[in-house]
């Protein structure tokens, strides 16, 4: 009997043990557990923040992009306006050199006070240049001269209607020479490029 009850007891010995190691193992796994899930809460976190800077990083690197293309053509229309400015006044500059040679080799002057009042802006035509034909011409020509004595110069416009009226006149006479003799067709000629110099010693 004695012997039973030492039996019994050294089982219920074992019993608590293993009672205690499966508590202890089960505790330990949720431990484990409680922190595997923690560290991976803590990676993906890191792992988004991660990406949200790179995404940041990306969003300020294409905004310097675009900003940076958009002064590149800034700068570039810029630098293309003042190369075509250049261009223009390069152009300019020879035609008014070529229109001043023109003027002093065949001696053309102004009008002088006897052929234009500069006051009234009336222009003291040839009696060659004052026929009915003619008048198409010389009449706009009288009232934009007329207009710019008293208003002191011309717009764009008016200055162009001039120079075309000019231009006009000029090549009606080239087409008429037949009709008149070498030097009254010299003297036609001549009168209407000393007007056309009276023209653009006022330019607007």
């Amino acid at each position: 009997m004695k012997h039973l009850l030492i039996c019994l007891a050294v089982l219920l010995v074992f019993a608590s043990i293993a009672t205690s190691q499966v508590i202890y193992n089960s505790a330990s796994t949720a431990a484990e557990g409680y922190q595997r899930g923690l560290s991976g809460v803590i990676n993906a976190q890191g792992q988004r923040n991660v990406a949200n800077s790179q995404a940041a990083i990306n969003a300020t690197e294409a905004r310097s992009n675009q900003i940076d293309n958009q002064m590149k053509s800034v700068n570039a229309f810029w630098e293309k306006n003042a190369i075509y400015n250049q261009h223009v006044q390069q152009e300019m500059a020879q035609v008014e050199q070529k229109r001043a040679f023109y003027l002093q080799k065949h001696g053309l002057k102004p009008l002088t006070p006897q052929q234009f009042d500069r006051t009234t802006g009336q222009v003291i035509w040839p009696k060659v240049l004052e026929q009915k034909p003619y008048d198409q011409y010389r009449n706009p020509l009288d009232q934009l001269f007329h207009k710019r004595s008293y208003e002191g110069a011309l717009s764009g416009d008016e200055y162009m209607q001039a120079t075309a009226a000019l231009n006009d006149w000029h090549q009606a006479i080239v087409k008429q020479k037949s009709q008149y003799p070498g030097p009254i067709v010299d003297q036609m000629l001549m009168f209407l490029l000393s007007v056309k110099h009276e023209l653009d010693d006022n330019l607007s």
